[in-house]
C-alpha cells in the first residue's frame, strides 16, 4: 500500500471540505432504540461476540520494551497478562494459574523474571511454561508441558500489541486490519516513548466511546475549553469498521500548529508526513489515538473498556511522544495530559453519566443520530454486525462485504 499517496489524497480532501465548511453527510438519520446503553443481555453479548472476538489494541509496544516487562489488566471480565519474553517476542497469556485459577499478578506494569502464584506458588516462565510445583512429590503426577499457561493469539503491528481474548481463535490480525493498519505504520510508534497514564470511570462503554466519534458536541460541551477554537463539522474517513476523523469547519484558531489545515497552498509533495497523520483515528471496537504537540509530538491512546455492569465503562489514557520530553517540554506534556483527562473526565464522563441516568429510567425511546454524525452511524453499524451475527461466524466472514 502506498502510505503517503493514501494520506495525502485524504488531506487533499479535507483541504476541498475546509474551503467550503461542509461535509459528506450520511444518507439519513439514523434512530436507534435507546436501550442499547441500558439492556444487560445485550451489554453480556457485546463482551463475549465483540470484546472476545477481534482483536484488540491493549498496549503500545513502547510499554514494555524490555524482557521481562509485563502489564495486567481486566478486559471485559477477562484477565490478561501481557510480557515481554527473553528474545523480545510479546505474549499474552489468561492471567490465571493452571492449578486453581488465580490472578498471577494484580493489574499493574512492571518488571519479572518469572511469575509465581501467591496461593500455591506455583511458577511459571516469562514464555508462559510451568517451571515448578511447589511441594511436587506430595502433589503427585503432573504434565508440565499441558499446564502452562493458556495463551492468546497476539502480535505487534505498527508499534502497538493486539490481543485476541480467545484461546482457539485464528489469528486473523491482517483480515482485521487491513489497509488501517498499514496506515497506522505511517506513525513508526515502535520507536515512541510511554510518558503517562489516567484511568477515568464512566457510563455505558458505548457512551463513553460515542463522544470520540462526535465534533458536533465539541463548542457547546467544551466550550470553556477548546471547544471555541475548532469548528463542529468531522469528515470521516472509512476502512472495514475503523475509521479516521478529519476537522474541516472554519475557526478562528487553528487546533494545533501541525494539523491539515497548514498545509493549504503548499505543494503536496512537500506535505510532512506527521501532518498528513494529524487527526484522531479510531480502531474498531473502543480505542481513539489522537494527535497534539504540546511537550513535543505526541498522542493519546484513549482506550474504553465495559466495565462489570451495564452502566460503567473505563477509559485508559495512554500517553506517548515521539522524543522523551525533557526540561520545559516536560512541563508541557505534564500540563497536556492533564487538560486532556480533565476534558474527558470533567465535561465527557460526567455528561455521560446524565445520559445513561436519563436512559435507564426507560421512558425515552430511542436516541438519534444524525447526517453529520456519520462515524456514529458507522460504529453503531459494525457493533451490531458483530454482536448480531452467530458465535461461530469468523471475523473474515464478517468483514467480508
Amino acid at each position: 500500500m502506498d502510505i503517503r499517496g493514501k494520506l495525502v489524497e485524504e488531506a487533499q480532501d479535507m483541504l476541498e471540505h475546509l474551503a467550503t465548511a461542509r461535509i459528506r453527510q450520511a444518507p439519513s438519520v439514523l434512530t436507534m432504540p435507546a436501550d442499547i446503553y441500558t439492556d444487560p443481555a445485550l451489554f453480556q453479548q457485546e463482551r463475549m461476540k465483540l470484546f472476545r472476538r477481534v482483536p484488540l489494541m491493549l498496549a503500545a509496544s513502547c510499554e514494555l520494551p524490555a524482557s521481562g516487562d509485563y502489564k495486567a489488566m481486566t478486559v471485559a471480565g477477562v484477565p490478561v497478562l501481557l510480557v515481554r519474553g527473553k528474545e523480545g517476542t510479546l505474549r499474552a497469556f489468561l492471567n490465571s494459574c493452571r492449578h486453581r485459577g488465580v490472578p498471577l499478578t494484580k493489574d499493574s506494569c512492571g518488571h519479572a523474571t518469572r511469575f509465581t502464584c501467591p496461593y500455591h506458588a506455583w511458577t511459571y516462565g516469562l514464555d508462559g511454561t510451568l517451571r515448578g510445583v511447589a511441594a511436587r512429590q506430595e502433589y503427585g503426577d503432573i504434565a508440565f508441558a499441558d499446564n502452562g499457561l493458556l495463551a492468546f493469539p497476539a502480535e505487534e503491528r505498527a508499534g502497538l500489541v493486539w490481543v485476541i481474548l480467545d484461546t482457539q481463535a485464528a489469528a486473523d490480525f491482517d483480515v482485521f486490519l487491513g489497509e488501517f493498519g498499514s496506515l497506522l505504520t505511517g506513525f513508526d510508534l515502535g520507536s515512541w516513548h510511554y510518558f503517562d497514564r489516567r484511568v477515568l470511570h464512566g457510563a455505558n462503554w458505548k457512551l463513553a466511546f460515542d463522544a470520540h466519534l462526535d465534533f458536533y458536541h465539541l463548542p457547546v460541551l467544551h466550550r470553556n475549553t477548546f471547544g471555541p477554537t475548532i469548528g463542529n463539522l468531522a469528515q470521516y474517513y472509512y476502512y472495514g469498521p475503523h475509521q479516521r476523523l478529519g476537522l474541516v469547519s472554519k475557526a478562528e484558531h487553528k487546533l494545533e500548529q501541525d494539523d491539515i489545515a497548514g498545509l493549504a497552498g503548499m505543494p503536496s509533495e512537500t506535505w510532512p508526513l506527521k501532518t498528513l497523520l494529524f487527526g484522531e483515528w479510531i480502531v474498531f471496537p473502543n480505542v481513539s489515538i489522537n494527535c497534539f504537540y504540546k511537550g513535543g509530538r505526541g498522542i493519546i491512546i484513549s482506550q474504553i473498556f465495559p466495565g462489570e455492569r451495564v452502566g460503567e465503562s473505563i477509559t485508559v489514557q495512554t500517553f506517548l511522544h515521539e522524543k522523551p520530553p525533557e526540561g520545559a517540554q516536560r512541563a508541557e506534556a505534564t500540563a497536556m495530559a492533564q487538560f486532556l483527562t480533565h476534558v474527558v473526565g470533567e465535561e465527557d464522563l460526567p455528561l455521560s453519566m446524565d445520559q445513561q441516568r436519563s436512559f435507564e429510567s426507560g421512558l425515552m425511546p430511542y436516541v438519534q443520530f444524525g447526517r453529520n454524525e456519520g462515524g456514529l452511524q458507522h460504529f453503531h453499524y459494525w457493533l451490531d454486525r458483530f454482536v448480531s451475527a452467530p458465535a461461530g461466524i469468523s471475523t473474515a466472514v464478517l468483514l467480508a462485504d
